[in-house]
């Protein structure tokens, strides 16, 4: 079945736990929905980055760079995905996945993101920056709508301790998030799916 959530629900839900009117769209020419789609891909990104949701980790296979590395223990430097939000792990074609090697994050003069690791043929686990709602997972909504409410707590209403109630729901929610991949044994493949890349 179709995940029907969109970011105008996920608003509204936020909005609807601070006892709040609901928009009828993020771009509604209204003080609440301009906050709150402000806050919103603030709060998205930090929610992403705080577990490891199934829907946005991808394995990349890193292209090379021409920009000289800034270590020479580390001769090669690849490009990261323009869509990475955290690096999980840095692999390489050929070794297994539980070795560890080091390598080193920089930017290049225009800003884009490169790592200089320590052999040829890099391959990176990362978090995608992931807007997609309909791939979002349940307790990832659910995560998101506490989070989010609580970043709007206080501009919209004024009231820090509904702020910190949020925050509060917030972390027991996340919490049930990481018990369930501990129980779940959650892995991400090494291939993603050319379905999954498509989506």
């Amino acid at each position: 079945m179709a995940n029907d959530i969109s970011k105008t629900s996920i608003i509204n839900l936020a909005l609807a736990n601070l006892g709040q009117k609901l928009v009828s769209s993020p771009s509604e020419n209204t003080q609440t929905a301009r906050t709150a789609n402000l806050m919103y891909d603030f709060v998205r990104r930090n929610l992403l980055r705080a577990h490891d949701w199934a829907f946005a980790m991808r394995w990349a296979e890193l292209a090379a760079s021409t920009v000289e590395s800034p270590s020479v223990n580390l001769p090669y430097v690849f490009a990261l995905p323009s869509n990475s939000l955290f690096i999980k792990k840095i692999a390489y074609e050929g070794i297994p996945l539980h070795y560890h090697f080091p390598y080193n994050f920089f930017n290049d003069e225009q800003g884009n993101k490169l790592v200089a690791c320590l052999y040829e043929n890099a391959k990176a686990l990362y978090v995608a920056d992931e807007e997609n709602t309909v791939l979002f997972d349940p307790a990832f909504v659910a995560c998101f709508v506490l989070l989010l409410a609580a970043e709007l707590a206080v501009p919209i209403t004024g009231d820090s301790e509904i702020a910190k109630l949020m925050l509060s729901k917030y972390q027991s929610k996340l919490d049930e998030a990481r018990q369930a991949n501990k129980i779940e044994q959650f892995e991400v493949p090494e291939k993603t799916s050319a379905f999954l890349e498509t989506r």
